[in-house]
């Protein structure tokens, strides 16, 4: 039996296999194996390889059948698609879409069974096997829908990435440029020469390619659209703040905001008593709740989700293990929960901050690298002795109005001359 070998087989062989290594990558990175929105897009990327290689054997083997086939493949491509892009989205599964692409595969199906539904043609001295009639149309159609919404979805999130991951976010738009807009340009012009056919495949791919790298660089760009998660703080029984963390431009303490969680948990007594999970609905968000044998944890976002809830449960039954020596004995300083940024890492890195909002804005480093003023700087070391207390210092002062540290500097030096006058006069008498 001889062979068909042509430049599209050979290009669909090559953009197959070369999806079957991507998806394995994707699978096997740390970061983006466990994120359920992510296995959709994957899915899409391994059916899409499963697609073109069965096409391309189609050729090879000059094989109506295996052409339609390939062509019912195309159902579970689109069909993950629009799953994976409305759960990123709206972390829900429905959509309009969704039905029209189960209507449109229905009458997709049956008109594969019909003849004449694949030709034989024969163009630039190669055998092909195009789709014809309204079994080619629909193909088309259910393409485009995977590429309106892939491209929505790559909108929206560059509109709304944070500072922080912005760069990240136009890689990512690059990618679905490809992955759709070129591509299909390519597949309407393969129309009139089967040559883009192979243009159209390799700009998927690439696209393709680049949109998976960039979420396995940036795993938050797909936290981008489902919520926003504003601040979580941890307290103690007796109400006192232990851990505040803030992923926006929150202006409010932590007393403040600790404060308004003990005034909901007094309103709520009877409820938070039992433990678990409690949701209050605030005016553009939700305060979700979780109360354990020591602590409260409050977490603000604009909507609740079960990732969210299961991410708030393991932080604070992590919390409790990990700090449960000083909870047991009462310790109220923040600075002991500190290390409690290995938690947010852990449940939370996904989430992107939005404290940054441009490049001008000032970062606010840790106190380890904070560099004052050296006369300030000595000036402090000569009143504070203890490193610790000092490095605390130093970061309170960077959250401070200018002048607010060269005060106290000021009033610190007129007490302790007044109390050298007092303490040499007492000498003298």
């Amino acid at each position: 039996m001889t062979l068909n070998w042509t430049p599209e087989v050979i290009v669909a062989f090559i953009v197959a296999i070369s999806g079957f290594v991507l998806t394995i990558i994707t699978y096997i990175k740390p970061k983006t194996k466990k994120i359920t929105s992510l296995n959709y897009i994957r899915l899409a990327i391994l059916v899409f390889s499963i697609f073109i290689f069965i096409d391309g054997l189609s050729i090879l083997y000059i094989s109506k059948l295996l052409s339609i086939i390939s062509g019912f493949i195309l159902i579970p491509f689109t069909l993950s698609l629009v799953i994976g892009v409305t759960y990123i989205i709206k972390e829900n599964f429905y959509s309009p879409g969704f039905v029209i692409v189960i209507g449109l595969s229905i009458l997709f199906i049956y008109l594969g069974f019909q003849p004449n539904a694949v030709i034989l043609q024969e163009q630039g001295g190669y055998i092909r096997l195009p789709w014809i009639g309204l079994f080619g149309n629909i193909g088309m159609i259910l393409s485009a829908i995977g590429g309106v919404y892939i491209f929505y979805w790559g909108i929206k999130t560059l509109k709304n990435a944070p500072f922080l991951i912005k760069k990240e976010a136009y890689l990512f738009f690059l990618g679905i440029f490809v992955a759709t807009v070129v591509s299909m340009i390519f597949y309407v012009l393969y129309l009139i020469d089967p040559f883009y056919i192979l243009v159209s495949n390799f700009a998927l791919f690439i696209g393709l390619l680049i949109i998976t790298l960039s979420v396995m660089i940036e795993p938050k760009l797909l936290y981008i659209l489902p919520f926003t998660v504003y601040r979580i703080v941890v307290k103690d029984r007796e109400g006192y703040p232990l851990f505040d963390h803030d992923w926006s431009k929150s202006e409010i303490s932590e007393n403040i905001f600790t404060g308004f969680i003990n005034a909901i948990q007094l309103m709520s007594e009877e409820i938070m008593n039992i433990g678990g999970l409690l949701d209050i609905q605030l005016k553009d968000g939700i305060l979700i709740l979780h109360e354990s044998e020591n602590i409260t944890v409050g977490l603000i976002t604009s909507k609740s989700s079960k990732l969210l809830k299961s991410s708030l449960t393991n932080f604070t039954r992590d919390f409790e293990n990990i700090f449960e020596k000083s909870l047991k004995e009462g310790n109220k300083d923040m600075r002991e929960y500190e290390s409690a940024d290995e938690l947010i890492e852990k449940y939370f890195s996904n989430f992107p901050s939005r404290i940054i909002s441009h490049k001008r804005k000032p970062l606010l480093l840790t106190e380890r690298l904070l560099k004052l003023p050296l006369t300030l700087d000595t000036d402090l070391k000569t009143i504070i002795k203890d490193e610790k207390e000092l490095n605390f210092i130093k970061s309170e002062i960077f959250r401070t109005p200018e002048n607010t540290a060269a005060g106290f500097i000021s009033l610190y030096k007129e007490l302790k001359e007044e109390l050298d006058d007092a303490e040499n006069e007492s000498e003298k008498s």
